[in-house]
């Protein structure tokens, strides 16, 4: 990776998925809150990239805004993309996928945090 490039944290991304299904869905922050049980600030936390809690709501939120949860994880129902990977990165997409969709966003966490690591040391 460049010097300039940079990745975009999944809380983020995270944040404006839900923000964006939001509005498509009609729907104002406290109308989300109230569905959810939780508070109205705490939908501005989780759509500014302050994750918090969002990702055990992720199902609820997936219903509630009539998608499936990946589309908080991906932006997409479902992506098929050929790709040459070696054994140990097909291995690590086979577990990923194992995962349900609050565990998937801890695991892009994780590698991004590593990833950033890996630049600062390099």
């Amino acid at each position: 990776m460049a010097p300039r490039d940079y990745v975009i944290s999944p809380s983020v991304e995270l944040g404006q998925r839900i923000k964006i299904l939001r509005k498509t869905a009609g729907l104002t922050q406290q109308q989300v809150a109230d569905a959810l049980g939780v508070s109205r600030p705490a939908i501005a936390f989780w759509e500014t990239g302050r994750e918090g809690s969002a990702r055990k709501h992720i199902p609820k939120l997936a219903a509630l805004l009539h998608v499936e949860p990946e589309v908080f994880l991906t932006g997409y129902v479902q992506e098929d993309i050929d790709l040459i990977v070696s054994p140990d990165e097909r291995d690590m997409v086979s577990l990923y996928r194992m995962l349900d969709a609050s565990r998937k966003v801890s695991a892009q966490k994780w590698m991004e945090r590593q990833a950033r690591t890996v630049n600062l040391e390099g």
